[in-house]
């Protein structure tokens, strides 16, 4: 075990990066298609505005919030280039790091948005149901319950490879942080129009669960702490790592 500032090493420890801002990338416009197909099927105010915010999101925040992980990163003391610095890794080794960060940032700010036409969306002759709202609460489990996953999947990975090659614990903040940053973004962005979207079926039926909550709290109450845990559960982890 130890230090090994090979060219291969860094190109493979950065490659681990850009991989997970693709899956980043793939899994939210993923959400942000499916619920835009919800509001132009069921044409039901509630949630065009749902898909509205959930498009706003992946077309402005997703990149604002990556491209901050990055620079946070890259001006803390666990930057790769503050830890080559440190173990005299040479200046071939250093330039390489930056020419990479460099085009991962091109990659995260070349992301196209999806064409917003919600807002043209008539709403006059709807149709939604319970089951309608079950599926889209199902389809936005799903999502972040794939990005918890990829985010385990990647703390396993990076702990075998930190056994093989220590570089690594220089690039496990800023890709923890890169996904728990969207899941914490995307409840925020959704919250508002979710609680909305759940009130109309909580006074249609009483038996409308919220977002994958086990216990009997409305649903509203629901929606609110399905985002602070989410931001609590960030900051907790980032905090884990830095110490």
């Amino acid at each position: 075990m130890g230090f090994n500032f090979a060219e291969e090493e860094i190109n493979g420890m950065y490659h681990m990066y850009e991989a997970c801002l693709n899956e980043i990338h793939e899994e939210t416009k993923g959400i942000a298609d499916t619920l835009a197909d919800f509001a132009n099927e069921l044409k039901y105010q509630p949630v065009v505005k749902l898909s509205i915010e959930t498009v706003k999101y992946y077309n402005e925040a997703l990149k604002q919030d990556e491209i901050k992980a990055m620079e946070e990163w890259q001006n803390s003391e666990l930057s790769f280039t503050k830890v080559m610095k440190e173990m005299s890794a040479g200046d071939s080794a250093e330039n390489r790091s930056k020419q990479l960060e460099a085009q991962i940032e091109e990659q995260i700010q070349s992301w196209k948005g999806i064409e917003d036409s919600l807002t043209e969306i008539d709403t006059t002759n709807w149709k939604c149901d319970i089951s309608d709202f079950e599926n889209i609460k199902q389809e936005i489990n799903r999502f972040i319950e794939n990005l918890e996953t990829k985010q385990n999947q990647y703390e396993n990975d990076m702990e075998n490879r930190k056994s093989e090659n220590e570089i690594y614990v220089s690039i496990e903040p800023v890709v923890i942080q890169s996904i728990s940053i969207v899941i914490a973004g995307f409840r925020e962005g959704i919250s508002g129009s979710f609680a909305e979207l759940a009130q109309e079926f909580e006074n249609k039926s009483n038996k409308v669960k919220g977002l994958g909550a086990t216990t009997a709290q409305t649903t509203t109450t629901k929606a609110q702490s399905f985002v602070s845990s989410g931001v609590s559960e960030l900051k907790a982890k980032v905090k884990e790592i830095l110490e």
